[in-house]
């Protein structure tokens, strides 16, 4: 029993060692160790208000709202911009197959969806859903757009196109790989 007793003696004796005047019990505090202690913290905190938070508001925020409306937007303007590129690259209408048509469509769109995404510094996990539905949407209904302003698409693309567009689709309508399903 004297031997523990002892030792934490020589403990108390060991651990309360001045430092510049300072009584320090446990090792010295360097600047790393205060600075951790300060992170520790203060995630401890944000950890604790999140979950209050959580509690309290429930809802969405609106600017969170938004940003998912403008990712939905911006990936059916990324679906108008990549037909646009196609129709540049390949001239009028390619005959190509339906399948192929819709993978090109898409492929071009998730490209000019990415790079969009990273000009307006848009979370690209979170909304990534939203930007996709978009791009969706836009393909399968974009026809109905040009049934609707032809003058602005032969503009755009040419009379031809337009022409083409409107002769193979039907207005009001979604037109999936070469089918088209009433509204």
């Amino acid at each position: 029993m004297d031997h523990l007793q002892d030792f934490h003696a020589r403990l108390k004796r060991v651990s309360k060692n001045t430092q510049n005047g300072d009584t320090v019990v446990g090792p010295a505090l360097t600047r790393a160790h205060q600075r951790n202690q300060r992170l520790v913290e203060m995630l401890s905190r944000h950890e604790q208000e999140g979950v209050h938070r959580a509690r309290i508001e429930p809802r969405m925020k609106l600017t969170e709202i938004l940003s998912y409306v403008l990712a939905f937007a911006m990936g059916g303007l990324a679906a108008i911009i990549a037909r646009f590129l196609r129709f540049q690259l390949t001239g009028d209408a390619a005959q190509i197959s339906q399948d192929m048509d819709l993978a090109l469509d898409i492929i071009f769109a998730i490209v000019v969806a990415f790079i969009l995404r990273e000009a307006v510094s848009l979370s690209a996990v979170k909304r990534m859903g939203a930007q996709f539905a978009g791009i969706l949407l836009a393909i399968v209904t974009m026809h109905n757009v040009v049934h609707t302003m032809p003058d602005v698409f032969s503009k755009m693309f040419s009379e031809d196109w337009v022409t083409h567009v409107t002769q193979t689709t039907d207005p009001g309508t979604l037109y999936f790989r070469g089918h088209s399903y009433h509204i």
